[in-house]
């Protein structure tokens, strides 16, 4: 595989304009085999990396046969390996549901262990280097300090900018000591937005004083620690471009300006998808790959549709060839991937390395974080744990994905599925929260799994019906800590930041008494002392 890359490399002018033009897309395709669309795009268009999403997954075995398949299609086409990438962040955005799903970055944020940290980068990027993956769209570096934040959440480590810079590079270091390419995001930073970029643009009004000391503090330290790669965010920020309109991802001053020639940046710079709404409602797919990689951008995402993929690399082709589009940006992205893909793909992780022990691993190591995660918010009345030799009722509602990156996986019946079978659990699945009718008469123990009731005042009536029985109530949140503000007089809350398998069986042993429950809030909850 590393034929091409180390004992055939030409120098930059005397590649073709096509061969590095396709080499800085980056393409997703449909299904758990390779696509005719997908093999066309890396064998006629030099396509140089590829994406998986939950679509192309069944299972360890199949995505390393997955990946093999795709670089023999570019080997055998005479192309350099593929840079392959995913999103394995943990919690609500897991690509793969198995060892490698760790559990969300606020989780891990609880522990406040940059050991801990590294160790968790280093076992998913072991595992993911066995499974022929070199790139992953991780660490979070945003920090949420925006309970409203729809599409952030639980994927960031918290609200405080050191801590999150702190942790965030301890991750990346991990990824990067297994071979794997770490890239933050999202650049310069979606943490305080009430609106997904995948949706709509959001614009973030706050001033350059107010970013420095916010926003670009874990950017500035992930870079400081030797991130291998960022990623772009399509945000406005008003006060750095003067334009309400302009995505961060297609301006040169933030990209080149900010990131590059004042903070140092000289590791791969990636765009967030280009089709999503924010790009692709605007300016357009095509006109938007032109316009990043002249912003500064050496690699360019375009996920989904094979038309727009190919549109997109034509018309970075053709705007070279128009004089739109300088040559030499061109050939500075085109070495900057070549040389990654040297770092990493060539010499870096081992994807013939045994991915069933990694597995085995990931499994273990997401266990004990999760319990260090879990965070006894409080528990005035003593609640906590409960009594063993007594019948534990769990009221579990339905959720759904709160943004188009997350992977839509939560089944309430999960979590009673976490206590195993040596525990009488008796579960109560509410359909609909707004005609529940709790049968309690008091004195029985009571789990209440809450998954955004900020936003459900079914679930918050419930939860208050419930502790008005005089019940030995214990709310959990199954995903944002935030909930607490919908019951803030409940007096026994746990939240765990998310509902991998780790978790729901970390958050079902500290409610019976097992070990964990360390964790501590890494964000505050307004309203809540």
């Amino acid at each position: 595989m590393t034929d091409n890359v180390l004992t055939a490399e030409r120098p930059v002018h005397a590649v073709p304009l096509e061969e590095k033009v396709g080499q800085l897309f980056v393409a997703g395709f449909d299904g758990s085999e390779p696509t005719d669309d997908i093999a066309e795009l890396v064998s006629s268009h030099h396509l140089g990396g590829i994406i998986y999403f939950s679509r192309n997954i069944d299972s360890p075995s199949q995505v390393a046969s997955l990946s093999e398949r795709l670089q023999t299609i570019a080997r055998e086409a005479g192309e350099p390996p593929l840079l392959i990438a995913t999103d394995q962040e943990g919690g609500v955005v897991s690509r793969f549901d198995w060892g490698a799903q760790l559990p969300s970055q606020m989780a891990l944020g609880a522990t406040r262990d940059p050991s801990k940290l590294r160790w968790a980068g280093e076992t998913v990027g072991e595992e993911l280097a066995s499974l022929g993956i070199s790139m992953n769209f991780a660490p979070v570096l945003d920090v949420n300090n925006n309970p409203e934040n729809p599409v952030i959440g639980v994927r960031s480590f918290g609200d405080d900018p050191e801590r999150v810079g702190e942790l965030g590079s301890a991750l990346a270091s991990g990824l990067q000591s297994a071979g794997v390419v770490a890239c933050g995001k999202h650049f310069p930073g979606h943490g305080d937005t009430e609106t997904d970029s995948h949706r709509s643009l959001p614009v973030i009004p706050h001033d350059r004083d107010r970013l420095e000391t916010v926003e670009f503090v874990p950017f500035r330290r992930a870079i400081d620690d030797g991130i291998d790669a960022l990623m772009t965010t399509h945000i406005a920020f008003p006060a750095i471009t003067g334009d309400e309109t302009l995505p961060a991802t297609l301006s040169k001053e933030v990209l080149t300006g900010i990131l590059r020639e004042e903070f140092g940046f000289d590791g791969l710079l990636v765009s967030d998808c280009l089709e999503m709404n924010a790009i692709a409602d605007t300016v357009g797919t095509a006109d938007g790959a032109v316009q990043s990689i002249a912003a500064g951008c050496d690699v360019v995402l375009v996920s989904h549709s094979p038309e727009r993929q190919r549109e997109a690399i034509e018309r970075v082709i053709h705007a070279v060839e128009s004089g739109e589009l300088s040559e030499s940006r061109i050939d500075s992205a085109f070495e900057r991937v070549r040389e990654y893909k040297r770092k990493r793909v060539a010499s870096g992780g081992d994807p013939s390395a045994d991915w069933r022990e990694a597995v085995e691993h990931s499994r273990t190591v997401a266990r004990e974080l999760a319990s260090a995660g879990v965070t006894v918010v409080r528990d005035r009345d003593g609640v906590l744990p409960f009594d063993p030799s007594a019948p534990i009722h769990l009221v579990g509602f339905a959720g759904t994905a709160q943004s188009d990156a997350e992977d839509d996986r939560y089944d309430s019946s999960d979590f009673l599925a976490a206590f195993g079978e040596d525990r009488e659990v008796h579960f109560h699945d509410v359909v609909d929260a707004e005609e529940y009718d709790h049968p309690f008469d008091g004195g029985e123990q009571v789990v209440v799994a809450t998954y955004h009731a900020r936003s459900n005042i079914g679930q918050a009536r419930v939860v208050r019906e419930i502790a008005d029985a005089s019940t030995e109530l214990a709310v959990v949140s199954v995903r944002d800590p935030y909930d607490l503000n919908a019951f803030p007089e409940i007096s026994t809350y746990v939240t765990g930041y998310g509902y991998s398998p780790a978790m729901l069986e970390a958050l079902a042993d500290v409610l019976c008494g097992g070990e964990g429950g360390t964790g501590t809030l890494p964000v505050t909850i307004p309203g809540v002392e």
